[in-house]
């Protein structure tokens, strides 16, 4: 018997893999695990609950991967060929594309509808309206017996007890769901036209297979949602999920619970009024205090200027007096001075004003007394 070596067996089983038809353009399903990159290229292992793949995405081929789709504990489905490794006596799956599971012509219609619509400009952040920030009444386009709604509600009312809900029976899968979608958006804007306002719609649904939550992804209803005006937060399915509405609602959640959060939290808020009014009442008082203060200060002030001013205004008024005691004419009579005047009342300040024969009166102490001018000398006055 003539043995062969390890690299002519290995050769010979990595051509036989290399020629077998059924090992090119394979759709191999599994869950993507210790993900990593090298050299430009991305590395990881497909595996399922016995077995186990490891697969390589060359750099070349990069551009033609939706690297969203790879992350640790993802189902996906690659397309891919075997990749025989002689030297190492090895092999892996030489990946050329990857999809989300059950995923195909449902990816490319996605593709489709985000290129066309991202075309347009619907995903644009221009026309992102912000939530108000107290909503009194919530729509919520759902279904009325799924986990979603109950999660919706929990939360919701959990953090809003002035909040009024209105849940809009939806079908959310099958061939119905996007026509049922579609309504209820209607129905919610003509109820808001007509008087019941709405403030914010939810909508979305709980998680599912792509299958189940392609509704969301519908080209109509993506437009139905970013034409709604009443601001929209799209929730559909789990925090990996991503629907077309997602992009032309007006705010994304992960998750229907999440929307919920969303809603303004009135328990926090009443808190923080209490908070506001209990900092007013000690600043409010501090300032009451303080003006007390002030005014008892400026009474004090005003008091000490008073008395100061009653002080001078007395001190004036006497000296006044004594000014109007000292030239108090009485005083003067009394030391034996008169003033004389003519028959009009006009004081004679000088004999030469005096005539002869003329009466005059003559005001002294104790009285007055008329005379008659027999004489009138004037006398030289010295310094």
């Amino acid at each position: 018997m003539n043995p062969i070596t390890v690299s002519q067996v290995n050769n010979y089983i990595s051509n036989k893999l290399r020629s077998d038809f059924n090992l090119k353009d394979m759709a191999v399903e599994g869950e993507i695990s210790g993900l990593s990159q090298g050299a430009g290229h991305i590395y990881f292992t497909l595996k399922d609950k016995d077995s186990m793949i490891r697969c390589a995405i060359w750099k070349s081929i990069r551009k033609n991967i939706d690297e969203s789709l790879l992350e640790n504990g993802r189902q996906v489905v690659v397309i891919a060929d075997i990749s025989p490794y002689a030297k190492g006596g090895s092999y892996s799956l030489s990946v050329r594309g990857v999809m989300a599971r059950g995923e195909g012509a449902l990816m490319a219609e996605f593709n489709r509808v985000k290129k066309l619509l991202a075309s347009e400009g619907l995903f644009d952040e221009s026309h992102k309206r912000p939530l108000p920030f107290f909503p009194e009444r919530v729509g919520i386009i759902t279904s009325s017996t799924g986990m979603a709604i109950d999660d919706i509600r929990k939360t919701i009312l959990q953090r809003n007890d002035y909040v009024d809900l209105i849940v809009f029976p939806t079908i959310v899968q099958g061939p119905a769901a996007p026509q049922s979608i579609i309504e209820n958006i209607r129905e919610a804007n003509r109820l808001n036209k007509e008087g019941k306002r709405i403030d914010i719609l939810i909508v979305g649904r709980g998680g599912g297979s792509p299958e189940d939550l392609a509704a969301f992804s519908d080209e109509q209803v993506a437009r139905a949602v970013f034409n709604s005006e009443i601001p929209v937060i799209s929730a559909v399915g789990h925090t990996e999920d991503v629907s077309i509405c997602d992009f032309t609602a007006d705010v994304c959640a992960k998750t229907p619970t999440e929307a919920g959060k969303l809603i303004t939290d009135t328990f926090q808020l009443k808190e923080e009024i209490l908070d506001r009014i209990r900092m007013l009442d000690d600043s409010i008082e501090g300032r009451v205090i303080s003006e007390r203060r002030a005014v008892e200060d400026s009474m004090r002030l005003l008091s000490s200027e008073i008395r100061g001013k009653i002080r001078q205004l007395k001190m004036e008024v006497d000296k006044s007096v004594l000014v109007l005691r000292e030239n108090n004419p009485q005083k003067i009579f009394s030391k034996g001075y008169a003033a004389v005047t003519d028959s009009d009342g006009k004081i004679i300040s000088h004999v030469s004003a005096m005539s002869k024969g003329e009466q005059y009166e003559i005001i002294m102490n104790g009285g007055s007394a008329e005379v008659t001018v027999l004489s009138t000398k004037e006398t030289k006055q010295t310094i």
